[in-house]
């Protein structure tokens, strides 16, 4: 099956990694990928390890509020909306003549920021399309645009990451919609074989400190003003306690979201023990340095940090929205807490930082849910089905 796999995520974040290691675990005699995206990006090597084709595409933009200029302002964020809005339009009958060139026999959207290309796109090559969900569409605009391009006849199969990112697709095109999580590559994401202690040494932390983690885009919805605001309620009492962020601002991101945050430790006394370690392609060294790992969010259609979490052992604390009560229960194998509560948020990670037990025995019912439900390779398996029933329609 010729597939032409579009995706904008190349600089991190769950979509782009999820992308790849559905590529990674594909049946190369059944699927024949074509990749195509903006830059070649972080996944370089990796895309060339795996022996695939990539065509990188100078009009798809990784996000549709891109900065095109370099002072950003109304006028200049206007401009590079609509200029990016104008290259998106171009590229769609490029992705049609492509599609025809290489005789693809099925496109598959891997991100919001690339469905209403390829719908149309594949509309004009007359081409079967799948759309992989990875956002929660909750603005009464992109539901119904993103619904109802769901509708169009070329628009075979929706996969949602999770039931909360399904919700605005069942309303339109019921039918067509199933979900699939996100999966974790059980090999690469062990416990026993990641080196541990490197995270610690680079910021100087001692290894009898306990560390308390984030890894992920700085972004609002990420509520990392919630977890700054609980690490102040923490730190005043436990002279070990450590927090460390691990991530950047997303690219092409309208404001510096982490000076922000820094600016605010700094006001609370906190900023030598709430630390910002920066953008790590492989995350596995940080996780591991972890006593804890702490995803705030306020929106979260999945929460792959979690999955990554538990797969190294690592108990993990949530907030209960989106998708993440699909992953965790609470109690069980992680603590779930209010999106936006600083008292339930500090609770929770007093919680687990006080008492080591609990952490281990959530640590190990996690680590048990990741192998059982989040294997990568029983769910790209799932997801290749899908793609193989979407063309044969």
């Amino acid at each position: 099956l010729r597939t032409l796999f579009l995706s904008s995520c190349v600089l991190g974040g769950g979509a782009g990694w999820s992308l790849y290691y559905l590529l990674r675990h594909l049946d190369r005699t059944l699927v024949d990928p074509l990749v195509v995206v903006p830059e070649r990006g972080i996944f370089g090597t990796r895309f060339d390890a795996l022996g695939l084709r990539v065509e990188p595409a100078a009009r798809l933009h990784h996000r549709t509020a891109e900065l095109r200029f370099g002072t950003r302002n109304r006028a200049t964020a206007a401009l590079s909306f609509a200029w990016n809005v104008w290259d998106s339009a171009r590229l769609v009958p490029q992705l049609a003549h492509l599609m025809r060139r290489e005789k693809t026999q099925l496109l598959y959207c891997n991100n919001m920021m690339v469905k209403a290309i390829g719908a149309l796109a594949s509309q004009l090559a007359g081409v079967p399309c799948v759309f992989h969900v990875r956002n929660l569409h909750q603005q009464w605009a992109k539901v119904k645009l993103y619904g109802n391009l769901a509708r169009l006849p070329r628009v075979r199969r929706v996969i949602a990451n999770s039931e909360a990112s399904a919700v605005p697709y069942r309303r339109y095109v019921p039918g067509k919609v199933t979900v699939v999580h996100n999966g974790i590559d059980l090999a690469e994401y062990h416990p026993e074989v990641t080196p541990r202690g490197s995270l610690r040494r680079q910021l100087g932390i001692s290894p009898d400190a306990t560390v308390v983690g984030f890894t992920g885009f700085i972004t609002p919805r990420k509520g990392l003003v919630p977890l700054i605001e609980a690490a102040a309620r923490l730190l005043a009492t436990r002279p070990t306690l450590v927090f460390v962020v691990v991530g950047r601002v997303p690219v092409g991101a309208p404001v510096d979201h982490q000076a922000e945050y820094q600016a605010r430790a700094r006001e609370l006394g906190i900023a030598d023990r709430f630390l910002f370690a920066g953008f790590r392609e492989d995350v596995r060294p940080a996780v591991v340095d972890f006593d804890l790992l702490v995803l705030p969010s306020f929106q979260e259609p999945f929460g792959r940090s979690i999955i990554e979490a538990m797969a190294l052992g690592t108990p993990v604390v949530a907030s209960r929205v989106g998708g993440i009560p699909e992953i965790l229960t609470d109690g069980a194998d992680g603590l779930l807490v209010a999106p936006g509560d600083v008292a339930g948020l500090a609770q929770a990670i007093a919680a687990l930082v006080d008492d080591r037990e609990r952490r281990r025995s959530l640590a190990q019912a996690a680590l048990a849910r990741a192998r059982t439900s989040f294997d990568v390779s029983v769910l790209s398996a799932r997801i290749q089905a899908l793609l193989l029933e979407a063309a044969a329609a």
